[in-house]
């Protein structure tokens, strides 16, 4: 190679390093001083209103009403009838919000709303979110609309550039918000497992999610409200229209269209959901008649840190409930013990509590780097005690049918359910996975909620999915090996969905990757 060609290709190396870097030294735009900006107050008419009304008479204004959502398709169903009864106030708050079927589904609907004049307020991590900053800023525009970012990457719109500056400012850029909660009207309220997307909504082409959410009216939403309002004036989240400067790549309206075609290509997969508002009278009538009584308290981190201190859902949770005497369940996708976990948990069994730990198989996880870790720590949970489940991805018709939607039939299921039960009088739904990205990164949120008659069907439904057609049941053998038992069925194995997932697996061990997963 000549001189000549060597100086060449150095000067061209050097200006795609230039090319390359300049997204990733990006800087947000200044966030606006802007002031407290509070929920607005609940509606006085309406559906929703009147039977909020009707439930603080019957049952006083100290109490809350709850209503469990396990089946997708009525998870879906919920939030789109809330959508189209509200009359004054939408307030959403989501860790991913998708393109796909469900979240264009959805937020035609939150358009619509907000046509009639229904203030809505969106509240979506980064991390989540896959609209361009051009495209918001034209939605945006809407004056009943408005958008804001958790802790957003300055280089959001550029994919090697975001990645650069990542890994510049990883430890700010690390925490996420991992929250999940809606509000209407201020009078009712949907927290739990389910973020935006096909997959949590029974129309995911890969895999669909077994999820809980819990829909609440009554006293706690109030709670629900300041807690959402936190989020909404925290300086880490950034209005849209910080991006001022940026010229909308669309107009709203050219928008509005491209949302109204994207919808139209879905509409064979949405077959079992109304694609415009619909008459809801008879949801409603079924919703005031299944309520379970009971108290509750909306819990969840604090945005950032406070006087260099991270105050810790999982630490209110411990404080504000009672111990568990006779029987404690918990539910997580994802199980990486931290800290004292594994201490505490052996001296409840040794009190005589039985603890019982349901969460995905290898087979059934959908990510496989995080069971490539949860891997080596099977032995030392069965070691206290404990009962172990793990969920079978080809569970019974019936489960399978709380996970998929028609027309659509995934490949396999994975839990995703988040929920702790103590002793079928108490129960935590949130968005609180049992990993050290959950318990020490991110930030999580959740109803913890005394209702026995609640926690009841809650433990009902997780025994359920414990059942031999559903999952297995570690054992742990005298030489401390362990069987994976399920009916007849006993594997010495983990179960997998083939070769090239075990593989994974395998190798996903030796990546130092423990502490964010």
């Amino acid at each position: 190679m000549s001189i000549r060609h060597s100086q060449m290709l150095q000067r061209l190396f050097m200006v795609l390093l230039v090319v390359l870097l300049i997204p990733g030294c990006a800087k947000l735009p200044s966030r606006p001083d802007l002031p407290f900006e509070p929920a607005l107050s609940s509606a006085n008419d309406g559906p929703l209103a009147e039977l909020s009304v009707r439930f603080q008479k019957k049952e006083g204004t100290d109490t809350s009403g709850f209503r469990l959502l396990i089946n997708a398709r009525k998870a879906l169903e919920a939030r789109l009838a809330l959508v189209d009864l509200a009359t004054r106030s939408i307030d959403l708050q989501y860790f991913i919000w998708q393109g796909d079927a469900s979240g264009t589904l959805l937020f035609d609907r939150l358009l619509q709303a907000a046509d009639r004049g229904v203030k809505v307020r969106i509240i979506v991590d980064d991390i989540g979110l896959a609209s361009s900053t051009r495209n918001l800023s034209a939605l945006n525009s809407h004056p009943n609309l408005e958008i804001r970012i958790f802790n957003p990457n300055p280089s959001r719109d550029y994919t090697l550039g975001g990645a650069l500056n990542f890994l510049a400012s990883f430890k700010e850029l690390n925490r996420r918000m991992h929250n999940k909660l809606m509000i209407v009207d201020n009078h009712i309220a949907i927290a739990g497992g389910r973020n935006i997307g096909n997959e949590y909504f029974g129309l995911g082409t890969k895999y669909n999610f077994i999820d809980i959410d819990v829909l609440a009216v009554g006293a706690v939403l109030g709670e629900s409200s300041h807690a959402f309002d936190d989020y909404w004036n925290n300086t880490a989240v950034y209005p849209v229209n910080a991006w001022g400067v940026l010229l909308p790549e669309n107009t709203y309206e050219e928008m509005r269209q491209t949302i109204t075609e994207i919808l139209a290509d879905y509409t064979s997969r949405l077959s079992s959901y109304p694609l415009q508002p619909a008459n809801w009278q008879h949801w409603l009538v079924e919703l005031e008649r299944e309520l379970d009584i009971g108290e509750a308290h909306l819990l969840q981190d604090d945005p950032v840190q406070i006087d260099g201190r991270d105050y810790r859902l999982v630490d209110m949770i411990a404080y504000l409930s009672d111990p568990a005497e006779h029987e404690f369940i918990l539910s997580t996708p994802y199980l990486i013990p931290v800290g004292d976990f594994l201490k505490v948990v052996q001296q409840k069994v040794a009190q005589g509590l039985r603890v019982r730990i349901l969460t995905n198989s290898l087979s059934s996880t959908n990510h496989t780097l995080v069971n490539s870790h949860y891997n080596k720590y099977r032995l030392p949970i069965l070691e206290t005690g404990a009962e172990l489940q793990e969920f079978r991805h080809q569970p019974s018709v019936s489960l399978r049918a709380q996970a998929d939607v028609k027309p659509v039939e995934a490949p396999f299921v994975s839990l995703h359910a988040k929920v702790l039960v103590s002793d079928r009088r108490r129960c935590f739904i949130g968005s609180l996975n049992f990993d050290p990205r959950a318990l020490v990164i991110n930030s999580e949120n959740g109803l913890l909620i005394e209702s026995p008659a609640l926690a009841e069907k809650l433990a009902d439904f997780l025994e359920e999915m414990m059942e031999p057609e559903n999952g297995w049941n570690l054992v742990l053998k005298g030489d401390n090996s362990i069987e994976w038992q399920s009916g007849d069925t006993i594997l010495t194995g983990q179960p997998s969905r083939g070769f090239f997932q075990s593989m994974a697996d395998f190798f996903g061990r030796f990546l130092p990757v423990e502490s964010q997963l």
